[in-house]
């Protein structure tokens, strides 16, 4: 009797056993599937979000404007030299990016950030060399606010419709400027030399004792281009402080050396009236 007894309670823990080896197998491969489950359903949430923002990146990138006529700039010089933007920003007052249209070809530049309304882009076709061959012209307004105007110009190959290498007015400065600003209590004085051309020194009485001042006259604050008489001229202004403006560094462009390079170079003083540079807003 013990022996069939034992027998009897050996089946039973083996049946319990496997059973309950069974159920926890069962339960792992349930977790297992669960864990799959929801790395797919992530996995397919996030694909889902990627499509949608790659949507979206699309739309906003490929969307086309209709270019209306307030916002597009024509050349003087040629009718079908026109100057649009890629993209309109702030009711119209942001160009971002922009493409210019030669004799019906067309060339992007992404990367021209400029103004409309009263600052529209303008575009020219002018032989600015003489040589006898026309080139394109853009100007347009960066940015502006009280005592600052950021004029920005672009002279471009009409062949190609690249832009072509232009000095910039830092390097500018650097190669034909000499300046130097002191400060003493009630003046400051400014000493400004161009091209071996020593201006007159500016002395400008006011408070000083709480002012912060440059050791060099400063450009790139306040700068204008246009187009006059057939050249691309350049008007920057240069300040001795914050704000604070002494003369205007004025020269051209012309073609030199495989660049269009400063010509012309001359520093003037003039008298502004107090609002000249709060006039930008």
């Amino acid at each position: 009797m013990k022996t069939w007894t034992g027998i009897l309670l050996m089946i039973i823990l083996a049946v319990a056993t496997i059973s309950t080896t069974s159920s926890a197998r069962t339960m792992n491969e349930s977790q297992k599937q669960l864990n799959i489950d929801d790395q797919s359903s992530q996995t397919s949430a996030v694909v889902a979000s990627n499509i949608e923002t790659m949507n979206e990146a699309a739309f906003t990138t490929k969307e086309s404007i209709p270019v209306k006529g307030e916002y597009v700039s024509v050349a003087p010089e040629n009718e079908n030299v026109r100057l649009y933007p890629m993209k309109v920003e702030g009711s119209g007052y942001i160009y971002n990016g922009m493409v210019l249209e030669v004799n019906g070809k067309k060339h992007e530049f992404s990367k021209w950030q400029g103004e409309g309304g009263s600052y529209k882009p303008e575009v020219h076709e002018l032989d600015l060399n003489g040589d006898g061959k026309k080139e394109i012209v853009v100007l347009f307004t960066a940015g502006h606010g009280t005592g600052i105007y950021l004029g920005e110009a672009h002279i471009i190959d009409p062949d190609t419709l690249e832009e072509m290498k232009m000095q910039s007015l830092d390097e500018i400065v650097k190669q034909h400027v000499n300046s130097k600003v002191s400060v003493t209590p009630g003046q400051v004085t400014i000493n400004i030399t161009v091209d071996g051309v020593h201006s007159e020194p500016s002395l400008v009485e006011e408070d000083t004792s709480e002012g912060v001042y440059n050791e060099l006259l400063k450009f790139g604050g306040v700068v204008y281009y246009s187009v006059e008489n057939g050249k691309l001229v350049v008007s920057a202004s240069g300040a001795y402080g914050m704000g604070l403006y002494d003369g205007d560094l004025n020269f051209a462009y012309d073609y030199k050396d495989g660049e269009w390079q400063a010509v012309d170079l001359e520093y003037s003083t003039e008298e502004y009236e107090d609002e000249y540079y709060e006039s930008f807003d």
